[in-house]
């Protein structure tokens, strides 16, 4: 169900954060509402640590939007206590048939959503059923005893068992279900709830292990809220007890109102603090004053590869660094061929080592990513990147191949000087590549229509000064009989390089101007 509405719907809730964030109440409310919808937690707070990876979101809301997402589980286990098994005949029904019949968008991921919780309802049932005989086993009850009897071992058996599942959500459904059908008392699935809340803020924290200080600040503080708030709830359980027959007497009902009642006083008691808890993830994880490293990607998160979103952005982050790092590569073969400088010359061709590096442990990401699970869109933006990063390698290829190798060093080694005429005309094709590299990333990062057509109208323009240049040259050598014939080929070398360049760069516009319907389907007449 969380795959279905990602896939369809994760645009516009990475969105809807964004515009939500101005401030603690607003990001605590919008937290709630994702986490609702994607039926996880951990899924919300991924996305949270991402954006607060990338600089988009600061700790303190993203803080509070990760008690709103505590809250958004609750409200689903309240929603799933019912009894809503007689639905799942026609739920899974209707949604292997929108799933399987669909042409595909948002249909078939409203089918895929709806044959989930179809499944999730339907194991519901099974597991009550299953679980029945569970009370006469003399075995589990020797193993419930041990644990009844020990809320600290009964708590972090819990916590494990959310960490196994992913899920805080599934281990109080289990709970739930055995508590219905009376394996367990209510004194024991209380502190098992209390377990699987601090259990489901583990994957996250895991998640983020190798990311930078911001993406890690908000699950380590969101731990340390449900943490404090299980050592507080942990001796005040006989109360509990007591009290929670008032709200509803039905067992299933207490122990869902009792996960609630948790998260929203760990709501509205640490809300007001999150400022507070801000400076303790601060002084846990400082910013890095270290320069990062510039020579391998950063982003590549494998953690990630289940949430695939974050793995998208993890991805176009490196890409984007492999982008600039091509772009330095270009522009330091260009120095060295008009400075004659065998030093730089050398230190750009060793670049493009690093450059192969990037592109291998991108692609190697996204063939990883590809074998999820992933929705139309996702898909199509994990081929963007792959085929993105394919045009960079191969740009790299040909400033270390063709421009540092057969240019700079027939540069260097004849003596001579190229004439005015053919810097000029070299010149004047550089600085309009430089500005489509810009350009280039820019499309790439956005996705934008107006400066995709902008790009590929560059590239006509390009054509026609590329032309020119190659008739002048030509113009030059046949009236010029005593032309150096090395300068002359590495002219020609040249024009014909940053042709290929600017092809590969222009490159990235194509797919969105066929998804906006602006590409003919051949330039060839009839």
């Amino acid at each position: 169900m969380r795959i279905g509405v990602q896939d369809g719907w994760g645009s516009e809730i990475r969105t809807f954060l964004g515009k939500s964030l101005g401030n603690r109440f607003s990001a605590f409310f919008s937290g709630v509402g994702v986490t609702v919808l994607l039926q996880s937690s951990s899924a919300t707070a991924l996305l949270t640590a991402s954006f607060s990876g990338q600089g988009l979101l600061s700790t303190m809301p993203a803080l509070a939007l990760l008690l709103g997402a505590d809250v958004g589980t609750t409200l689903v286990a309240q929603l799933l206590t019912f009894d809503l098994s007689v639905l799942s005949p026609a739920l899974v029904t209707f949604g292997v048939a929108l799933f399987t019949y669909s042409k595909g968008g948002r249909m078939r991921d409203l089918g895929r959503a709806l044959l989930g919780l179809g499944l999730m309802l339907l194991a519901l049932r099974l597991i009550v059923d299953a679980s029945s005989p569970m009370r006469d086993s003399a075995v589990v009850q020797t193993l419930l005893g041990a644990l009844g009897s020990d809320v600290i071992l009964a708590t972090v058996v819990a916590a494990l068992i959310a960490w196994a599942a992913h899920s805080s959500l599934a281990t109080v459904l289990l709970v739930i279900s055995l508590a219905g059908t009376g394996v367990i008392e209510l004194p024991l699935a209380f502190v098992l709830v209390l377990g699987a809340n601090v259990g489901g803020a583990i994957p996250p924290l895991m998640a983020t292990m190798r990311a930078e200080p911001e993406a890690r600040r908000p699950p380590l503080g969101n731990m340390l809220f449900r943490l404090t708030g299980v050592v507080i709830a942990l001796p005040l359980i006989s109360f509990f007890v007591e009290w929670m027959p008032v709200i509803g007497e039905d067992s299933a009902r207490q122990i869902a109102n009792f996960h609630t009642v948790f998260n929203l006083a760990l709501a509205i008691a640490f809300l007001p603090l999150v400022g507070t808890m801000t400076k303790i993830t601060e002084s846990i994880f400082p910013k890095e004053d270290k320069k990062e490293s510039e020579f391998k990607p950063m982003y590549l998160d494998r953690s990630a590869l289940d949430t695939p979103p974050v793995a998208l952005v993890n991805a176009e982050r490196d890409a984007l660094r492999m982008g600039e790092m091509v772009e330095r590569m270009f522009r330091n073969a260009f120095i060295a061929l008009k400075k004659n400088d065998k030093d730089l010359a050398r230190d750009t061709h060793q670049l493009d080592d690093v450059i192969d590096d990037f592109y291998e442990q991108i692609k190697r990401y996204l063939i990883k990513l590809s074998r999820e699970s992933l929705g139309e869109t996702d898909s199509q933006r994990c081929s963007e990147i792959l085929t993105f990063t394919t045009n960079l390698e191969h740009i790299g290829d040909i400033i270390a191949v063709n421009m540092i190798d057969n240019i700079v060093r027939k540069k260097v080694n004849p003596g001579s000087k190229m004439s005015l005429q053919d810097r000029e005309d070299i010149n004047s094709l550089y600085h309009p590549v430089l500005e489509n590299f810009r350009l280039s990333l820019g499309v790439f990062m956005s996705g934008n229509v107006d400066m995709a057509r902008q790009l590929v109208a560059r590239k006509y323009k390009f054509s026609k000064l590329e032309r020119n240049a190659t008739k002048n040259h030509l113009k030059k050598i046949k009236a010029d009989v005593t032309y150096n014939p090395e300068l002359s080929a590495m002219q020609l070398d040249v024009l014909r390089d940053l042709k290929r360049v600017n092809s590969h760069l222009v490159a990235v516009a194509y797919p969105i101007l066929d998804n906006a319907g602006l590409l003919r389907s051949s330039r060839l007449r009839k």
